[in-house]
């Protein structure tokens, strides 16, 4: 529904979830702690892909497709997150559990001679950065999973070790 919108109600969550808004209230007490909820889950997502992919060489590249992945598949949920300061305590950690994600996988990329060695952490937040921007232009869900992986494909040869 963030996806879709990205400006949901609870009646509208609760709605489409077939649950009752009281069951939806006792689980999140408001829409930033659903936001927050959702936030938290999606970086776990990307901690797991993370996990199974760690110590591979092409890791890094995996990482990066569930990246642009999940972006085009939550879309709006960035916008929400960053609008709901009640929910600021818990996503403020989420940057940093993304950064200490993407360090590993990027660093064993270079060692094997997939990335160019200049290329940072924070290089790679911009490409997610870019792949946002992209998103915003997108009017549907396919489009913007079609929009993300064209981003990331055209970046990638930016990032990759010339022979």
């Amino acid at each position: 529904m963030f996806a879709e919108s990205g400006d949901v109600t609870m009646y509208e969550v609760a709605r489409r979830a077939g649950v009752g808004q009281a069951t939806l209230y006792r689980n999140f007490a408001d829409r930033d702690a659903l936001v927050a909820a959702l936030a938290v889950d999606w970086i776990g997502e990307l901690e797991r892909v993370g996990a199974e992919h760690d110590g591979q060489s092409d890791g890094f590249f995996v990482l990066l497709r569930a990246v642009a992945d999940s972006a085009a598949r939550f879309h709006g949920l960035v916008d929400c997150a960053q609008q709901s300061p009640k929910a600021a305590p818990e996503l403020e950690p989420l940057q940093q559990r993304l950064v200490d994600l993407l360090k590993p996988s990027l660093r064993e990329a270079k060692a094997a001679g997939l990335v160019r060695p200049e290329i940072n952490v924070e290089d790679v937040l911009l490409l997610v950065a870019m792949i946002e921007g992209v998103l915003n232009r997108q009017a549907d869900a396919p489009g913007r999973a079609a929009a993300a992986q064209r981003v990331l494909a055209l970046v990638l040869d930016g990032l990759t070790q010339r022979s």
